[in-house]
């Protein structure tokens, strides 16, 4: 089952000017509208990068769906979070030409790694979401929060304690 998860690449893109940028406290926002979808990728991912060590808080803690929710409140949610960076899960569009013709309008997987203080995008990484008929989204997202945290550590992205 690992060399499924291992088969699937990570397109990694990271900034040169922050090569040097490590994180060791994040906020993990799945930007779905649905919220049970949500709650799946963002504990994945925060589970995920607990059990390397190191904090993380979902963004539907951070601003809770009962509350007024934009771009501006999501902003703030992550000041107050205390958290260091913020990985932003989004689905790629499946309807471009690109996505219809050459990937057959399967779904992939784009996440931005936003450091909190800057406020500028540091990396980006893409991968194609590997999901299989009848297979749980809990699954889904636990699949992509473990390639997501491999590329995290294949970049050096993650505070490393001595």
């Amino acid at each position: 089952m690992l060399a499924g998860c291992a088969s699937t690449p990570v397109y990694d893109f990271v900034d040169p000017a922050h090569r040097d940028a490590r994180y060791d406290g994040f906020l993990a926002y799945a930007a779905f509208e649905d919220l049970a979808l949500r709650a799946a990728f963002e504990d994945a991912v925060c589970t995920r990068l607990f059990k390397a060590g190191h904090a993380c808080e979902t963004m539907l803690s951070a601003a809770p769906p009962t509350r007024e929710q934009d771009a501006a409140s999501r902003h703030a949610a992550s000041r107050r979070s205390g958290a260091q960076a913020t990985l932003l899960i989004n689905v790629a569009d499946t309807q471009s030409p690109e996505r219809a013709s050459l990937a057959h309008g399967q779904p992939a997987y784009e996440i931005s790694l936003l450091d909190n203080a800057r406020q500028e995008v540091v990396a980006r990484f893409a991968t194609e979401s590997q999901a299989k008929r009848g297979m749980s989204t809990r699954k889904q997202a636990d699949r992509l929060a473990r390639r997501l945290v491999g590329a995290l550590e294949r970049e050096s992205l993650l505070f490393e304690r001595p």
